[in-house]
């Protein structure tokens, strides 16, 4: 499947770049302090893996502790860390592209290799800047990814998505349904459901989370495209 997967992943890169995307390369590790920012500790608690480090190596039983580090549970947050407390200057506003492995704390009966995983590989489009610039940006999204899928014979179809992808726990109560009916998250599911990429608006949460702002003062707006490499990849035809 790596060869598959690797294949898969040079189309999508092509395509990120294309958008005029910078290409990223962010490690595994990311700092708590981040994701807390981010409010993933209080959206997604259960998901989180964090990295320890053996306190007392001298010792004839390891002690772990907690380290300031958390395994990145996506990758689009290390590109709000990058840029904040900048000012965006470009026209519109910024892209950036990424692939990285990410890490969820699954349910072990759940777990399936390629629809699955406690750790996964991804691929990010992110936009940053202007709300009506990224919905420019995003027109025509659902087409190109429906198009690429078809170049792989992977058939699917695109859903509402009612799960937060951003809003803290405590903003997510009530809102899921106001999330479908806005459309903010747009996932292009297989046939069974398994969703392998989204589209996924997140207004001004991280602009103003990670004070990105535009020349004029304002925070920016952000969004992301967001692609399961495996899922693609163990999606492909049986040959």
């Amino acid at each position: 499947m790596n060869a598959q997967l690797e294949h898969i992943d040079g189309r999508l890169r092509t395509w990120s770049l294309a958008h005029e995307a910078a290409e990223h390369a962010w490690p595994v590790l990311i700092p708590r302090v981040t994701l807390r920012r981010a409010g993933y500790y209080e959206s997604f608690p259960q998901l989180l893996m964090t990295a320890a480090a053996n306190a007392q190596p001298e010792a004839a039983e390891e002690q772990l502790e907690a380290t300031p580090y958390d395994l990145s549970p996506a990758v689009c947050y290390h590109a709000y860390a990058a840029l904040e407390n900048q000012t965006l200057t470009e026209a519109g506003g910024r892209v950036l592209a990424a692939r990285g492995h990410c890490f969820r704390n699954e349910i072990p009966g759940e777990l399936k290799p390629g629809r699955r995983q406690v750790e996964f590989q991804m691929r990010e489009l992110i936009f940053i800047g202007g709300q009506e610039w990224i919905e420019e940006s995003l027109f025509s999204m659902q087409q190109d990814i429906a198009q690429m899928a078809g170049e792989f014979a992977i058939r699917g179809d695109w859903a509402e998505a009612s799960d937060p992808f951003f809003l803290p726990k405590a903003e997510a109560l009530g809102k899921a349904r106001m999330q479908k009916l806005l459309k903010t998250k747009m996932e292009y599911c297989l046939p069974d459901g398994l969703a392998i990429a989204s589209i996924n608006r997140h207004g001004g949460f991280f602009g103003q989370r990670f004070q990105i702002r535009l020349a004029g003062g304002q925070a920016a707006h952000s969004a992301c495209v967001a692609f399961g490499l495996e899922r693609w990849a163990s999606s492909l035809p049986k040959a």
